[in-house]
C-alpha cells in the first residue's frame, strides 16, 4: 500500500508497518507527488480537495489536526473517500498554552486573574478544557457556542451570545474556521465588535487566523484603543504581518498544541481510524515513562507561571517569530520554525513534587493529571 504523509508528522512508524510510507512538504504537496497512493496523512497546511484528488487512487485521507476547514469533506464523501482527524489531539497542549497567555496578560496589566470575567468562544474539547481550567484559576467564566446551544447543551456553563460578552475582561477563541451556515466564524471579531474592545481588556487567539479580522485588529491596536493581544494564529500565514506583530503583547507560528504528546496522539488517532478501515487491529501504543520533576512551590500566580515555565516558554516562541520576519523569506521562515519546532512536553509527562497553597490545589491537579 502506497502512503504519502507529511513529514511534519511524528509517530509514523505503524504506518511504515502498514506499507510505503513516502513523506512530503504537506504545504507544497501536488497531486503529481500523490502518484499511485492510496492513503494520504495531512495537517493543517495541506488543501485537500477536488484539485489535489482527482483522478487519484486515494481512498483514505487522515488529518492529524482538530480542525477540518484545509479539507472538502463534501468532495471526500461524494468520491467515497474515507476521512479521520484527530479532534481533541492538542487540547492539553492548546490549554496549557492559553493558562501560560492569560497569566502573562495579567502580569503585564498589572491585575491578578481571580474574579476576573473570562469569556470562552467555543466550547468544544479545546474550549471546555479552557474553561474549566480558568474557573480553577479562579476566573468567572462565561461561554459561547450557538451551535452547541442548539444541540441543547446542559454542561455547567450558561451559553451567551458572543456580543453580550464584549466587556469581559478576557476574550479567548476556540472555534473552527466556517464560511457558510448561521454561524459562519470568518471575522467573527470584524471592525465592529473589535470596535467595542478597550485597552483594558485581553484578548487571546489560538484557533484560526481568520476567526479575526487581522487589518481591524491592527488598526484598533495602533490607535492605542485595543486589548492587550495574544495571538498564534494570522489571517496571512504562512505570512505574519510585521506591523500587527509589533502591536501584540506576544506572537507565536500556530505553535499552541505543538506538545510532543499532542503531535504523536494526533497520528495515533488517525493510525487507530485507518486500522479501522482496514478491519484490522491496531497494535498497542507504547508506554512512556517520565522521569522529570518539578519541585518549585506554588502559592500565587506568579509561581504557577513559573511551573508552567519550566515546560514551555511563551516568550521565546514570540523571540523566534520575531527574527523570522526580518529574514529574506519570512512566509518559508514561517513554516521552518514549526517544522524545526523544539521538543516541548505537556506538564503531565512530568512529576510534581511541591507544596501547593489552597487556592491552587485544583488548577494543579489539571495540569499534571493524567487524562
Amino acid at each position: 500500500m502506497q502512503i504519502i504523509a507529511d513529514a511534519n508528522m511524528p509517530g509514523l512508524e505503524p504506518f511504515d508497518a502498514m506499507g510505503a510510507v513516502t513523506r512530503v512538504d504537506g504545504r507544497s504537496l501536488t497531486r503529481q507527488q500523490l502518484g499511485e497512493a492510496e492513503v494520504l496523512l495531512v495537517r493543517s497546511v495541506t488543501r485537500v480537495d477536488a484539485g489535489l484528488l482527482a483522478g487519484s487512487r486515494v481512498r483514505f485521507v487522515g488529518s492529524a489536526t482538530i480542525g477540518t476547514d484545509h479539507v472538502d469533506l463534501a468532495y471526500l464523501q461524494e468520491q467515497g473517500i474515507r476521512f479521520a482527524h484527530a479532534p481533541g489531539c492538542n487540547a492539553r497542549a492548546v490549554a496549557e498554552y492559553v493558562l501560560q497567555a492569560v497569566l502573562l496578560l495579567c502580569q503585564a496589566r498589572n491585575r491578578s486573574p481571580v474574579g476576573a470575567t473570562a469569556a470562552v468562544v467555543g466550547l468544544g474539547n479545546v474550549g471546555h478544557r479552557v474553561a474549566d481550567w480558568l474557573t480553577d484559576l479562579g476566573m468567572n467564566v462565561r461561554a459561547c457556542d450557538p451551535p452547541l446551544a442548539e444541540q441543547g447543551y446542559e454542561g455547567p456553563y450558561q451559553l451567551e451570545p458572543l456580543d453580550a460578552m464584549l466587556e469581559a475582561d478576557l476574550i479567548t477563541l476556540h472555534v473552527p474556521l466556517t464560511d457558510s451556515g448561521g454561524h459562519a466564524t470568518r471575522h467573527l471579531l470584524d471592525a465592529v465588535r473589535l470596535s467595542r474592545l478597550s485597552a483594558s481588556q485581553m484578548l487571546i487567539n489560538t484557533c484560526r487566523g481568520p476567526v479575526i479580522d487581522n487589518d481591524a485588529l491592527l488598526a484598533r491596536l495602533q490607535g492605542g484603543r485595543g486589548p492587550a493581544t495574544i495571538l498564534d494564529v494570522w489571517e496571512t500565514e504562512p505570512l505574519v504581518p510585521a506591523a500587527l506583530f509589533e502591536q501584540v503583547l506576544l506572537g507565536s507560528p500556530h505553535i499552541a498544541g505543538y506538545s510532543a504528546e499532542g503531535k504523536l496522539k494526533g497520528t495515533r488517532m488517525l493510525y487507530q481510524a485507518f486500522c479501522d478501515w482496514l478491519d484490522v487491529e491496531a497494535e498497542p501504543a507504547p508506554v512512556s515513562v517520565s522521569n522529570k520533576i518539578i519541585q518549585r512551590p506554588v502559592a500565587n500566580e506568579d509561581d504557577l507561571l513559573r511551573v508552567l515555565q519550566v515546560a514551555y516558554r511563551l516568550s521565546e516562541d514570540h523571540q523566534r517569530l520575531g527574527d523570522s520576519l526580518t529574514s529574506a523569506e519570512p512566509g518559508k521562515a514561517f513554516d521552518r520554525l514549526r517544522k524545526e519546532y523544539p521538543v516541548r512536553h505537556e506538564l503531565h509527562d512530568w512529576l510534581y513534587q511541591g507544596d501547593i497553597g489552597a487556592p491552587w490545589q485544583g488548577i494543579m491537579r489539571r495540569l499534571f493529571a493524567r487524562t
